[in-house]
């Protein structure tokens, strides 16, 4: 009995053990199931998490792509308009470099986008007009220019006024990011200011020049009266009688100034109808012909007419007025040595409404300066000139809804240019 017994405590002890390893590889297992739920719970839940992110990242680049394409469309729209603009604009940066520079102002300036942006714009516009009249100005004291001038000078030579504002540029967060100037090219609004006023000029000289003609014609019909008798008296070789024609002379010159005065001052009158702008051209090359025919000067006219007709409303004689007083001065102008006087016709290749008739001599031409004279009253370059004729003629343009205009250099000829509406 005694043997057994250690056998059987030892068999108990195994079972012990066993049921101990049992216990404990059952707990392990449950444990080991327990954690693979939550990894399989968290992995599922990641997966969830992932897909959402997916769906949102998704969202994001639709919602990006969205806004790319829509601040691409906002930037092609203001370039869009930027561009279309017919005033200049640039924009500086904070440095005074130019980052943006329209095709408006290229047309201005003359200057090529590509040699304008990224260069300082103190050394591509320039500061000839100082400093306080820039862009750079309003860089500097942030203070904005509205409604200036100043005078442009190009690298031509050429100098061009320009109207122009200036503003800061700033971002959302009201950050300066640099400074804008707007500007246009104000050569005609000069030129019209310049023709308003000579106008008014002219009306108050006119009116003035009305009064005196009216008092000076009668004591020269006087003046002529006692010449013509004082040379009636006197014998035919005494060397006063000449002098007294001199006298009948001068008058005659003050009273064909004095008439040819009134008629500018007087109201025109035009008696407009149906025409071919052609025939009437003719008809006043065709008298100036005969009186060239008296003339010393080798000088020949030479036409340009077109096929078919080219019908205008005129007053067709005050309109051969002009022609005549056009071609005179042309033969005027001519050398000694004579040379040709060139008429042309044609409808205008820019504006097919408009009607050009030029006149174009081979003579000394003319400078600027007396271009810009050249249609005032009482201006002539002629020693027996009145100074009435070319003003004369504008007026009776202008009364057709017409325009006139003289291209000339001095040694090379001039080029009078008419205009008219085919339906004037």
């Amino acid at each position: 009995m005694d043997s057994a017994e250690p056998v059987t405590e030892h068999v108990l002890e195994l079972g012990r053990s066993s049921s101990q390893l049992e216990e404990a590889f059952t707990d392990s297992y449950i444990l080991f199931n327990e954690t693979t739920r939550k990894y399989m719970e968290a992995y599922r839940q990641l997966e969830e998490q992932f897909e959402y992110l997916n769906i949102k990242l998704e969202e994001t680049n639709r919602e990006l792509r969205k806004s790319l394409e829509e601040k691409d469309r906002v930037s092609n729209y203001l370039n869009n308009i930027l561009e279309s603009m017919s005033g200049g604009v640039l924009v500086v940066d904070l440095e005074g470099n130019i980052t943006l520079f329209n095709q408006a102002a290229e047309g201005i300036t003359g200057l090529p986008q590509q040699e304008v942006l990224g260069h300082p714009y103190a050394q591509v516009i320039g500061l000839d007009a100082g400093r306080e009249l820039s862009v750079l100005h309003t860089l500097e004291s942030y203070q904005s220019l509205t409604n200036r001038e100043k005078n442009l000078q190009l690298d031509n030579g050429r100098t061009i006024p320009l109207g122009f504002s200036t503003a800061l540029v700033r971002d959302a967060e009201n950050n300066v990011l640099g400074a804008v100037e707007v500007f246009n090219d104000l050569t005609e609004v000069k030129r019209l200011e310049a023709q308003v006023q000579r106008m008014h000029t002219l009306a108050a000289l006119g009116e003035m020049a009305a009064t005196v003609a009216h008092e000076i014609r009668n004591p020269l019909g006087g003046i002529a009266g006692f010449a013509t008798l004082l040379e009636r008296d006197l014998a035919a070789d005494d060397p006063r009688r000449r002098l007294a024609r001199k006298i009948t002379e001068g008058v005659a010159r003050l009273n064909r100034i004095v008439s040819s005065l009134l008629s500018y001052t007087r109201p025109l009158t035009l008696n407009t109808r149906p025409v071919n702008m052609v025939e009437v051209v003719e008809e006043a090359a065709a008298f100036f012909e005969i009186d060239l025919e008296r003339r010393p000067e080798n000088i020949a006219l030479q036409r340009d007419y077109p096929d078919l007709p080219v019908d205008c409303a005129i007053d067709p004689e005050q309109f051969q007025q002009v022609i005549l007083n056009l071609l005179h001065n042309a033969t005027h102008a001519m050398s000694p040595g004579g040379g040709t006087i060139a008429v042309g016709v044609a409808s205008d290749r820019d504006n097919p409404a408009q009607i050009q008739l030029t006149i174009r001599d081979q003579g000394m031409g003319m400078s600027l300066e007396v271009q810009q004279k050249l249609f005032t009253p009482f201006f002539t370059t002629k020693e027996d000139g009145t100074g009435l004729g070319l003003v004369t003629s504008k007026k009776i343009i202008e009364a057709h809804g017409g325009l006139i205009q003289v291209e000339s250099q001095p040694g090379q000829g001039t080029c009078f240019t008419i205009s008219i509406p085919h339906n004037s």
